[in-house]
């Protein structure tokens, strides 16, 4: 049913709205409800005051540390691909899928998890990825263990 117009009663809208006030992310309300995310934020922006999307710095469980912490080291890793010295995986490290894009690219991405050490990666997917962020934070550049 996610993806179809889905009129919800006021009590349902005011418990997606103790829901998310309570913490919850739209996704997972959403899915509880039978809507998309998309409506499922629209419903909420109009109802009560939404979190901020935090794009950058400490907060955001997928910041880095700045660009002294991952630049370089993803400029040496795309180098080693691009001249043999690094294959790029075609499945997850940790859950073994295969995604493609429609464009025939690879969802799987290449993690740090130290960027003191340029070329030692995980290959993930997204989820993975975005996992292994939520639970562990990378060694940044020139900090040790």
């Amino acid at each position: 049913m996610v993806g179809t117009l889905k009129k919800l009663t006021s009590e349902q809208a005011e418990e997606c709205v103790r829901l998310y006030e309570s913490g919850l992310s739209l996704q997972p309300i959403a899915k509880y409800f039978g809507m998309s995310r998309q409506g499922m934020w629209d419903l909420l922006r109009r109802r009560t005051t939404m979190r901020p999307q935090k794009k950058m710095g400490n907060e955001n469980h997928f910041y880095r540390g700045g660009a002294t912490a991952d630049e370089r080291a993803n400029d040496i890793l795309e180098y080693a691909i691009k001249t043999g010295v690094m294959v790029r995986r075609d499945s997850c490290q940790s859950c073994g899928k295969q995604n493609e894009l429609r464009n025939g690219r690879s969802t799987i991405e290449a993690h740090h998890p130290d960027y003191n050490k340029p070329l030692d990666v995980m290959w993930l997917c997204s989820k993975c990825h975005h996992e292994w962020h939520k639970h562990n934070k990378a060694i940044r550049k020139g900090e040790t263990c």
